[in-house]
């Protein structure tokens, strides 16, 4: 199904707000790590990586994933299907039909038919192309045909129906753009910011940049799919390959189009103050072309990163983290979705420092992470990315030796975990303690 919006931290959703304790005696590793505010070498590599990411084909790479992405983010294309529904704009007959449709499908989930609902919405679909051969009103790439291109392949995404979701976002796209735009993203910078482009056009793009996103995603959790079958059915993993070389290639694809509009926007504006051109852009929300949300980009960017991350390629994932906490403001504007938000990315970088054993760095994250997530302890996505982040220090301490602290994370975390629902953090967490005891015996045993 597509999946709400938003981001989420590398444990499982929680189902209920908890209150967490109080900041307080967590011991460091070293203090610098903790008063440091700067990102030093970590973000100077980050912004070199992103610079190839920018300036050369390395979207046109094959790279593999195991798992799915976490958020849908859709630039323009998310609260673009949500507005869908009947309306005076299709003819009689298809306006019944998609009223129809639409009773099965938004109502109740008890209460859903999702193939009879299909069945009226492709009919309506079917008999509105064969209109547009004569009418332009209803062309290919008229708003509310592709909005119900949008609907059926949201539809064959709820049902679990990949193979079917895939081809109506494959459609989507070549309703607005040609095959050399849809081979090379570069193409649509110009357009994008061309200030004499007909604002349906411009919506058009944007949208396509969604649906992009949203086939990533598909491609993505179909490659899970089939990596799941390999156990019985052999053949499944080179279908499961395919499909993730195809998801690397549209998240690649809308890294490309976003950063490359932003940086030539931004040396336009460079340009009319007499200053010198960059090769990246500051990621600064105010910066942003104003085709672009600065929350939109940070959610491409955030779900691009844990493609890469469950890749193996962390010098890709941890960059795009970071300039998606640039784009947050590390919720300095004090707003509920941004603090939370900020605090689940930091928990996705204190995750991969624990991975790559960069244990300063990750109590660093951890650490800033926390201080966010108890800001709004009644939101769910804090409270995630709360029991995220006290995972994560458990396992800093528990790899600097330090077992004391460690068993006291743990602990915490099944607790909290425990209370909100959040069985796989608790089943870590409990697991976490018995290493903890077990590390404990043998200066048991000494004394």
């Amino acid at each position: 199904m597509l999946r709400r919006i938003g981001i989420s931290p590398h444990t499982s959703r929680c189902a209920r707000a908890l209150r967490p304790r109080a900041a307080g005696a967590m011991p460091v590793l070293r203090a610098a790590a903790r008063i440091q505010p700067s990102y030093g070498s970590i973000q100077q590599r980050g912004k070199s990586t992103l610079t190839k990411i920018l300036l050369e084909d390395s979207w046109r790479t094959i790279g593999l994933v195991f798992g799915i992405a976490f958020i849908a983010s859709g630039i323009g294309y998310v609260g673009y299907v949500t507005f869908f529904g009947a309306s005076t704009i299709y003819p009689k007959e298809e306006r019944n039909m998609l009223r129809k449709a639409g009773r099965l499908y938004r109502c109740a989930p008890e209460n859903q038919d999702l193939p009879k609902a299909i069945e009226y919405y492709t009919k309506a679909l079917a008999n509105l192309d064969k209109l547009g051969e004569e009418d332009p009103m209803h062309a290919r790439d008229a708003h509310h045909i592709t909005g119900l291109v949008a609907r059926i392949a949201e539809v064959y995404a709820e049902m679990g129906d990949l193979d079917k979701a895939i081809e109506m976002y494959t459609d989507f796209m070549q309703r607005i753009l040609d095959e050399e735009r849809i081979k090379d993203p570069k193409l649509l910078v110009g357009e994008l910011l061309d200030k004499g482009l007909p604002a349906n056009r411009q919506q058009n793009i944007q949208r396509a940049l969604g649906c992009a996103n949203k086939l990533a995603e598909a491609y993505e959790m179909r490659s899970a799919r089939s990596k799941r079958r390999t156990a019985v059915l052999p053949s499944a993993a080179k279908a499961s390959e395919e499909d993730e070389q195809a998801a690397n290639r549209w998240y690649q694809w809308c890294l490309q189009l976003v950063t490359l509009t932003y940086l030539k926007d931004y040396n336009a504006w460079l340009a009319e103050h007499r200053k010198p051109a960059v090769k990246e852009p500051p990621f600064d929300p105010d910066t942003l072309p104003k085709c672009f949300l600065a929350e939109e980009v940070a959610s491409l960017f955030y779900n691009a990163a844990t493609f890469f991350n469950r890749n193996g390629q962390p010098q890709l994932g941890a960059p795009l983290l970071m300039r998606a906490l640039d784009l947050l403001d590390y919720g300095a504007d004090g707003r509920e979705k941004s603090v939370c938000r900020s605090s689940i990315i930091l928990s996705h970088l204190a995750n991969a420092a624990v991975e790559t054993g960069d244990l300063p760095a990750a109590e660093k994250w951890t650490i800033e992470g926390l201080r966010l997530a108890k800001k709004f302890r009644e939101n769910a996505e804090c409270l995630s990315s709360f029991i995220a982040l006290a995972y994560d220090l458990g396992a800093v301490y528990e790899a600097a030796g330090m077992v004391d602290s460690a068993r006291v994370q743990y602990r915490h975390v099944n607790v909290v975990a425990k209370a909100a629902g959040d069985s796989e953090a608790e089943r870590l967490a409990a697991a976490g303690l018995d290493r903890m005891s077990a590390a404990a015996q043998p200066d048991s045993k000494k004394t």
